[in-house]
């Protein structure tokens, strides 16, 4: 499995649930890169925990020059911990599809 994106990030605060920090893009991606991808990651280094996107780990907003990370873990994530983030999941599975050969893989399982 492959990522879109990926950027290294510390931070600078405590993150509460509910709460939000921004990062700028990965190398090589934008907005237009990003958008509506699926299937992110966030690695936290310190303390090895790993949440997805989506209910229960973390949702995204891709701005114009930021991407904003609300946390949706039910805990805080903690000042200084250096956090690995993952955006875009590239298997036939994930965001990246390729239509035909996902469609023939959905009929497939169906």
């Amino acid at each position: 499995m492959g990522a879109l994106g990926n950027i290294k990030h510390t931070l600078a605060s405590n993150v509460a649930d509910g709460a939000t920090f921004t990062v700028g893009y990965p190398t090589g991606t934008n907005q237009d890169a990003l958008t509506g991808s699926t299937g992110g990651v966030i690695v936290d280094q310190t303390t090895q925990a790993v949440w997805k996107q989506g209910a229960g780990g973390f949702t995204v907003s891709f701005g114009s020059s930021t991407i904003t990370i609300t946390n949706d873990s039910d805990m805080t994530w903690a000042a200084g911990d250096d956090l690995v983030l993952s955006f875009g999941d590239v298997t036939i599975n994930g965001s990246y599809n390729l239509t035909w050969p996902k469609r023939v893989q959905d009929a497939a399982l169906a």
